[in-house]
């Protein structure tokens, strides 16, 4: 074999190898490419298909922007309801996002026009909402059918029941499993340590009071079919409201009668929880509490001869927030256990994004540590 034979082999063999290595790096690169499209089922049961990925979000309920937040992607977050900056205005940058309205005036042409790229609108912008109720997503998808290539969909992300599965849907759709397994990890971690906190203990009877609630003979609380019920027996609790309800009205009178050991109040606030004392927040929650105390026949309630009566932060109570929740309300039925709820609190925090502030208190007055 001559010598120029010897260098055509090995030029040949170069470039074979050359090849090889560019196939085999296209594969990985293709294996690593999020794949499209994707199809989950909402929450309302519809089949919703991502054509590719999703660069635009606009968020009209607020667990779902909390939820986008979790897997990272709160800065595609480019709109949000009104829900969003009540419930959720704590989240970074929630605040100064554009608002395209509130439940049933939604400005769906402002949405249209956030969803489009110069003349045209490419199928990369979801709009999330809830579904419980009067089914917002399918009116919306209704109202947006006009603008076929937004997807619509619907996730029922504040039950305490849903957070799982919802938070794996949001996942498929935003190409964030591991975030989302990160995530579900962390928060079953957190649920079996209360668990296991408040295993085998005595049941406080406890009552509800919801901030709605008009006056004595017109109080609204949870029943049994309620998440907050959910979170009560989790952390080792009895609901006083023995009906198979979501909520329902009952009079002070009634609560004399049960006699519960703890009163919980909730108070929804459009911040993070409240100022600490000596503050404005602090004045007005010792306002709502001085009501209850002194309402006719209150100091024949256990719950008030123990002062065990407490204002909790609303927003705490859903979703994957409830594990914040759960942590103070095992803490408030069980002083006595081995469990700092604002150490959860921020480490939950620091998954939106952000450091929780040594000033503000989540419930009112603070449980024992």
């Amino acid at each position: 074999m001559n010598k120029r034979s010897i260098q055509m082999i090995r030029v040949r063999g170069l470039l074979m190898a050359i090849f090889i290595i560019a196939a085999i790096s296209s594969m990985a690169t293709a294996a690593d490419a999020p794949s499209y499209p994707r199809t989950i089922v909402d929450d309302a049961g519809r089949e919703i298909t991502i054509k590719m990925p999703i660069e635009k979000i606009i968020a009209l309920d607020a667990n779902a922007a909390k939820a986008v937040y979790l897997l990272g992607a709160g800065d595609k977050i480019i709109a949000v309801g009104d829900d969003v900056i009540l419930r959720g205005g704590y989240l970074p940058g929630a605040k100064e996002k554009q608002s395209v309205g509130k439940w049933h005036e939604y400005d769906y042409e402002l949405i249209g026009e956030l969803a489009r790229d110069g003349d045209k609108t490419p199928p990369n912008t979801i709009v999330l909402c809830s579904v419980s109720g009067q089914d917002p997503a399918r009116e919306i998808a209704q109202a947006l059918k006009d603008f076929p290539e937004i997807s619509v969909i619907g996730l029922d992300l504040y039950k305490m029941e849903n957070v799982t599965d919802d938070l794996e849907k949001l996942g498929i759709v935003l190409d964030e499993e591991d975030r989302v397994q990160d995530n579900i990890n962390w928060h079953q971690d957190k649920i079996s340590q209360i668990k296991k906190a408040v295993k085998g203990k005595p049941l406080p009877k406890v009552y509800i009071e919801m901030s709605t609630s008009k006056g004595v003979g017109d109080l609204s609380t949870y029943g049994l079919n309620s998440s907050f019920n959910k979170l009560i027996e989790m952390t080792g609790g009895y609901n006083i409201l023995r009906e198979p309800k979501v909520y329902s009205k009952v009079t002070w009178e009634w609560v004399m009668i049960q006699n519960p050991e703890i009163i919980l109040r909730t108070g929804a606030v459009d911040t993070l929880g409240w100022t600490k004392g000596p503050s404005q927040d602090s004045l007005e929650l010792e306002t709502t509490r001085n009501e209850i105390l002194s309402r006719p026949g209150s100091d024949k309630i256990r719950a008030i001869q123990n002062d065990q009566v407490y204002t909790v932060w609303n927003s705490m109570l859903y979703g994957f927030d409830s594990v914040v929740g759960a942590a103070f309300m095992a803490k408030i039925f069980h002083p006595e256990i081995d469990l700092d709820p604002y150490a959860i609190c921020k480490e939950y925090m620091s998954r939106l994004g952000l450091d929780f502030p040594d000033d503000r208190v989540l419930v009112y007055p603070s449980p024992q540590k």
